[in-house]
C-alpha cells in the first residue's frame, strides 16, 4: 500500500484498498449505515468511512473512478468542496465494506465552549443562537448569502458534470467565513448521475427532501429536487430554520426579513418540478440581493421547539415510512433535544 504523497502534495492512494491495510483511530462520526473513522497516513487528507452493511461497488467505483479522472483544477475543487470518495475498501469476503473519502479540513470545524471539536455544519449557522451557547459565533446576512452562494456554485459545478446530491440537508454542509465564504459538502457517495435508475438503497433526510420522492412520483432526486432542496436552505438560512412549504406563514422569517428580490424564486422552487429555477438562476437571485443585505448578524426570535428533522436511511421510502415519518413531523418538538447534541 502506498502513502506517498504527489507532486501536489496529495496522497498517492490505489482505487482499491483492502480493509486490513487500514489503520484507523476510534471512530468519529456516527450515523444509522455508517462510521466515519480518522485514517492514519495519507497526509491526514482523508477518512475511512465504514458501512454498517456492505454495498453494491459498481456506483461507488465509478464516483472513484470519477475522482481519479479529474484534471488538476478540477480535482483541486473537489478536494476544497467535498468529501469525495477516492477508494473504495473491501473486506476480507471482496465485498465494499466502506471508502477512503477526502477530509474536510480543520477551518470546516468549530472548537466548542465544550472542550469538544464538532465539524461546524449548517445547523450552527440556522440556529444561531443555540450555537453561541456552545461558543460558535454567529455569521452577518451577507456572510449567510454569501455560503448559500458558494453552495449553489458547488451544486452547479456537480450539475454541468450530470451529478446530483441525493441527500442535501444542513448536516450534510460545513462552512467557515475565514479565509473566505465556503462551504464542503459531506455525504458525496449519495452522488448519482441525473435521472439514472438504479435498485439502490436511497439515503435522504425527510425534512429536506422533495415531496416528488416522499410521494414516489419520481424514484430518485433529481435536478428539480436540487432546487428544491436549495429553495429550503435559502429559506432557512435567511429567513427562518423552522419555515416549512406547507406552514402557512405569511411571510418566511419572523420580521419578515427574508430578501423580498428571492421570494419569486424561492415560490418557484417549493411548486411543480418543470417551473423550479436552475441552478443558474439561483445563483443570479443570490448574487443581485447580495450587496443591499446588512453587514450585521439580523436578531430574529425562534420558535420554542423546533419541529425534528429525521433522517431515513438504507430503504427507499414507502407509503408506510412515508405516514410513519410524518407522523414523527407533528410530534417533531419531542426530539427537538436532538438538534442540541450535535452542538455538544
Amino acid at each position: 500500500m502506498s502513502t506517498g504523497t504527489t507532486r501536489a502534495g496529495w496522497p498517492s492512494v490505489p482505487q482499491r484498498l483492502k480493509e486490513a491495510e487500514i489503520r484507523h483511530a476510534v471512530p468519529g462520526s456516527k450515523g444509522g449505515a455508517s462510521t466515519v473513522f480518522t485514517a492514519f497516513g495519507y497526509a491526514d487528507r482523508l477518512m475511512y468511512k465504514k458501512y454498517t452493511e456492505p454495498r453494491d461497488p459498481a456506483a461507488l467505483d465509478r464516483l472513484v473512478e470519477l475522482h481519479a479522472a479529474m484534471d488538476a483544477e478540477s480535482a483541486g475543487y473537489a478536494r476544497d468542496h467535498m468529501a469525495w470518495p477516492v477508494a473504495t475498501v473491501r473486506a476480507a469476503d471482496g465485498q465494499v465494506a466502506g471508502l477512503m473519502v477526502i477530509r474536510a479540513d480543520m477551518t470546516f470545524h468549530a472548537h466548542l465552549s465544550t472542550s469538544r471539536v464538532r465539524v461546524r455544519d449548517f445547523n450552527y449557522l440556522l440556529y444561531e443562537d443555540r450555537a453561541a451557547r456552545v461558543g460558535v459565533p454567529p455569521a452577518t446576512v451577507r456572510q449567510k448569502a454569501a455560503l448559500l452562494r458558494d453552495l449553489v456554485s458547488v451544486l452547479l459545478w456537480l450539475d454541468e458534470r450530470g451529478l446530483v446530491h441525493e441527500d442535501l440537508a444542513a448536516h450534510n454542509v460545513l462552512w467557515r467565513l475565514e479565509p473566505e465564504a465556503t462551504v464542503f459538502l459531506l455525504d458525496c457517495d449519495s452522488l448519482r448521475p441525473a435521472g439514472e435508475a438504479t435498485g439502490q438503497p436511497l439515503f435522504t433526510t425527510v425534512d429536506w427532501t422533495d415531496p416528488r420522492v416522499l410521494g414516489e412520483e419520481v424514484a430518485r432526486p433529481d435536478r428539480a429536487s436540487t432546487s428544491y432542496a436549495v429553495g429550503l436552505l435559502v429559506a432557512r438560512v435567511l429567513g427562518s430554520p423552522y419555515w416549512r412549504p406547507a406552514s402557512g406563514e405569511g411571510s418566511i422569517g419572523p420580521g419578515g426579513g427574508f430578501p423580498p428580490a428571492l421570494e419569486p424564486l424561492l415560490d418557484a422552487a417549493v411548486g411543480p418540478a418543470a417551473n423550479r429555477p436552475s441552478l443558474r438562476t439561483w445563483l443570479d437571485g443570490i448574487d443581485g440581493i447580495a450587496g443591499a443585505l446588512p453587514a450585521v448578524r439580523r436578531v430574529r426570535e425562534a420558535p420554542p421547539t423546533p419541529p425534528a428533522t429525521l433522517r431515513v436511511e438504507g430503504q427507499t421510502i414507502g407509503l408506510n415510512d412515508r405516514l410513519a415519518l410524518l407522523a414523527g413531523l407533528v410530534i417533531g418538538a419531542l426530539a427537538a433535544v436532538l438538534v442540541m447534541v450535535r452542538f455538544l
